[in-house]
Order: C-alpha cells, then structure tokens, then sequence
C-alpha cells in the first residue's frame, strides 16, 4: 500500500484530534506527508460584502487555529501542510479535497450514531465512505500505539471481478498493516447457509495466515465480523467497499457503513478506485 501523502480531517468543534494523532503515529513509521484540513461553513450575512469580511476572518482565525495544531509535529520534522476551506456543505467537500491533495490515505474520526441517525442524515461517515477514491481510516478510539491484531473481512467465495479482486486487495493491505506493526492477521469470512459453507482452511490458505486465525460463521457478514472482532480484541479491522457506481447491490460497501457502529475497533475501509 503506497502511503506518501496522508489527508486529515480536523474536527474544528474540538481541541481532542484522534485523527491527527493516528495521522501523527502512521507518519512517523512511514515519513508520510500529513495535510490537514479543515471545511468550515459558509458565514451567513445580508449583504454579499459582509460574508465576504466574515468569511475571511473565519478562515484567518481557524488557519491561526490549525497551524497552533500541527506545530508540534513540525517540530518533531513531519511535513506538514495545512488547508482551510470554507463551503455550505463541509460533508461533501471531504472526497474531493483529498483527491486534490492527492491522499494515498484519509483519516478521519468517527463516533457512534444510532441506526435511525444513521438511515436518516447524511452522515459525514458514509458520505466519505461513499465518495473517497482512496482507503478511509475511521479513527473511533483515542488508543495509540502498537497493534497486537489485525482482523481483515473477506469473501473468498465472491463470484464476480470486483469484489474477487477486492477481497485480494484487503488480504494484501492487511497482511501489509500487520507485518509492519508485528501484529497478528485475522481474517473473517461470511456466509448464507450450508451450501455455501466456506472451509476455514481455504480462507487461512488465501490469506496466510494460521488455520486459528481463520473464522467462518453462518450469520450475515456485518454480525459476524462484530462478534470476531469484539472476540479477538481486534484494535483494527480491514474491510472492502466496493463503489456504488460499481457491482449491483455492492453487499461490501453495505457492510463496511454497517459495523460503524457495531465495531469498537477502528475502520480501515479499501474502496475500489472510481473509473
């Protein structure tokens, strides 16, 4: 996994940045550039020179905001650079501001949502998830620190091109993320009834990895990697989504935005580059 350019989100509601911290860590064991971002919302005004003025003293105050932010890793010589944006619709502006920067990795932090939230907002989660061109890290703990486990979803029976090749792709950036943290590669396998029983020999085979750290389970994919994670402590789990202009009923891409909030762990998403 090519990891030179690190885009971070910054959350400007709080001091607490659980995504530069892991940006701040993952950097430092791949001299990767950090570039932090910040969209803020478009000032509201009557006269169009009034939200010009209120517009840039926003975006002056929260640039004087983000550089205080960063100065500590410059100190410590990660190269750093820092973008403010200011657009009506901050969620939106996440994807595209990442392909600009040309982020080989997103980090952004997320937190619990109930299921009605989820199903009726837009959330910033799935809207990215959605949307990015590259991995999407979705830091939900404040741990730091060495992994111990790495627990990467699969579907080595998939039929079809895209996710076959999907499933390839997670194996290969899991197997990477443990190796380079000395970390242990769990892998978890889905599947809909006896016919379709998958072996777990077959998944270890495929992955590499121990016939114990292959886990099998006739449940739907989302219940089935939360049980396994929650059982193996897994600190990170990997998962692949395939983008929705892709596969029909891209049943990855589902399960990826459905462990958002059944997984304590953080959500390593791979998507599938859009054409």
């Amino acid at each position: 996994m090519k990891l030179d350019r690190i885009f971070c989100v910054i959350d400007p509601t709080t001091n607490n940045q659980r995504a530069l911290d892991r940006a701040r860590f993952i950097a430092s064991g791949n001299n990767a550039h950090i570039h932090a971002y910040i969209c803020i919302a478009t000032p509201m005004a009557d006269a169009a020179e009034d939200r010009r003025a209120l517009q840039e003293a926003e975006v002056a105050r929260h640039e004087a905001w983000l550089e205080r932010l960063v100065a500590p890793l410059r100190e410590e010589g990660r190269e750093v650079t820092t973008e403010v944006e200011c657009r009506d619709e901050w969620r939106d502006a996440l994807a595209p501001a990442a392909e600009r920067a040309g982020a080989d990795l997103i980090i952004k932090s997320a937190y619990r949502r109930s299921a009605l939230r989820r199903r009726l907002l837009k959330t910033s989660d799935f809207i990215l998830l959605r949307s990015a061109n590259c991995p999407v890290l979705l830091v939900k703990t404040d741990r730091i620190g060495k992994l111990d486990r790495v627990l990467a979803a699969v579907n080595i029976s998939a039929e079809d091109d895209a996710h076959r090749q999907l499933t390839d792709r997670v194996i290969d950036i899991a197997r990477t993320v443990a190796e380079t943290a000395d970390a242990e590669l769990h892998c978890v396998n889905a599947y809909s009834g006896s016919l379709n029983f998958v072996h777990p020999p077959d998944v270890a085979k495929r992955a590499g990895i121990e016939r114990r750290q292959a886990h099998v389970g006739d449940a739907e994919p989302a219940e089935l990697i939360a049980q396994v994670a929650a059982k193996i402590e897994a600190p990170l789990v990997v998962i692949g989504s395939v983008a929705r202009g892709g596969v029909s009923g891209a049943v990855v891409g589902n399960t990826a935005e459905k462990i958002l909030d059944t997984v304590p762990a953080d959500i390593l998403t791979i998507v599938t580059p859009r054409s």
